[in-house]
């Protein structure tokens, strides 16, 4: 925008420049009075911004709407109030979206007229391409005169955070997983044969409860039926285990190794998430990151937020981070394992946590079809035959421009 208004300026000022030329050397009245009348435009141009730049008092609020994944587009509502007496006239307000593309950060408004002691609402949006956590802002206002030709720029701090969570898709099954019981602590527990609950306490007989559930010793004390109380015990933890190798990074932009197993593993998380399954994640990506086990709305978010900035900076291999972090998987769990083909070596020892009654189920991505060139049939069945047979459930394969749901549907 400036470039346009810098060969404005030049414009006029040659115009003033020859006219007063021209009237020096002729001596016509005519030049001089143009010459003046140009000096005395530009003078009340001038004094409009000024008045408008000092004595208006503007107020900016940025709303950010709702959530968004990669290649969204982000909904924005800016606030601008006129807190003086004075109205505004030809103002264009921009913001700074830096999750848009580089050619849609600027994003600009025009505003004819604002009135004095109002607000008014601003809607607009970006498309955001790229996962990540962006720092919006700041505001500018840009104060022209009435005729378009001379502006000030004034800046407001004013900034907001937004998380651009990966793509995720859908999931239709997942194998099927290792059960775990917790006991209640401070509460006395025992094993009721037959089903998997916990006995926890005693009731009033309610009609419909079954005759086998009446605990007769308190029948008789209280001369009343009351029945054996349960609760359901029986859960369900799961770890997702990645290493970003920067190594291992085959493949460019979106359509790399990283990009793959982190849309995975949002989709991973949210899958089991929604069906209320206790959900910790060990991965290594700039450096380790333990999330522990949890459940709930607010547990998808932390792990959205992490996988949103997680870049391919890890300089350790898979082996040792499932090393340094196997005592910490518990028993009767199972273990979600995103993995680059060539990762392989580390799988035996991983088959290990079996002997704990860790279920494993491995999501392998097909390295070779990041690169130019190769056949990805022929590749897929290479793999399968080179691959340990003792993996509990089979292994879930994933190449470059293949449906990602499509795994999931066998």
């Amino acid at each position: 925008m400036l470039r346009i208004f810098i060969k404005k300026w030049i414009f006029i000022f040659l115009i003033i420049i020859f006219d007063l030329f021209i009237g020096l050397r002729t001596a016509r009245q005519f030049f001089f009075f143009f010459f003046w009348f140009l000096i005395s435009w530009i003078a009340v141009c001038w004094a409009w911004l000024g008045i408008e730049y000092f004595f208006v008092k503007l107020s900016l609020n940025r709303k950010i709407v709702g959530k968004i994944e990669e290649d969204d587009f982000l909904e924005v509502e800016a606030t601008l109030e006129n807190k003086s007496f004075l109205p505004l006239f030809n103002v264009v307000l921009q913001d700074y979206l830096s999750c848009a593309t580089p050619q849609e950060r600027q994003k600009r408004v025009s505003l004819e007229f604002i009135k004095p002691r109002s607000f008014l609402n601003i809607k607009y949006n970006c498309w955001c391409p790229l996962r990540g956590k962006y720092k919006l802002g700041p505001f500018f206002i840009y104060i022209f005169d009435p005729w378009g030709l001379f502006f000030l720029k004034k800046q407001y701090f004013i900034y907001s955070e937004i998380y651009v969570y990966p793509q995720t898709f859908h999931i239709h099954k997942l194998p099927e997983l290792t059960k775990g019981t917790a006991p209640w602590f401070g509460i006395e527990t025992s094993r009721a044969s037959g089903d998997e609950h916990e006995f926890y306490g005693i009731r009033e007989y309610k009609y419909g409860d079954p005759i086998k559930r009446i605990h007769w010793l308190s029948t008789a004390r209280k001369n009343k039926l009351i029945v054996k109380q349960f609760q359901h015990q029986v859960f369900y933890r799961v770890i997702i285990l990645f290493n970003l190798d920067k190594t291992k990074n085959f493949g460019q932009g979106k359509e790399s190794v990283t990009e793959y197993t982190i849309k995975i593993a949002a989709s991973v998380a949210k899958y089991f998430i929604e069906r209320d399954v206790s959900l910790a994640v060990i991965a290594h990506a700039q450096e380790i990151v333990q999330i522990p086990f949890n459940k709930g709305s607010e547990h998808l978010e932390d792990i959205m937020r992490f996988l949103a900035v997680a870049q391919p900076e890890s300089r350790v291999s898979l082996g040792e981070v499932f090393e340094e972090f196997a005592n910490y998987i518990p028993n009767d769990s199972s273990l979600v394992v995103i993995m680059p083909d060539v990762d392989w070596e580390y799988m035996l020892a991983m088959l290990s946590l079996q002997k704990r009654n860790v279920s494993m189920i491995p999501l392998i991505l097909l390295s070779s079809s990041f690169l130019a060139g190769v056949d990805n049939q022929k590749a897929m069945r290479d793999i399968r035959m080179s691959l340990p047979q003792e993996f509990g459930s089979a292994p879930l394969f994933f190449s470059r421009g293949e449906s990602l749901e499509e795994p999931f549907l066998k």
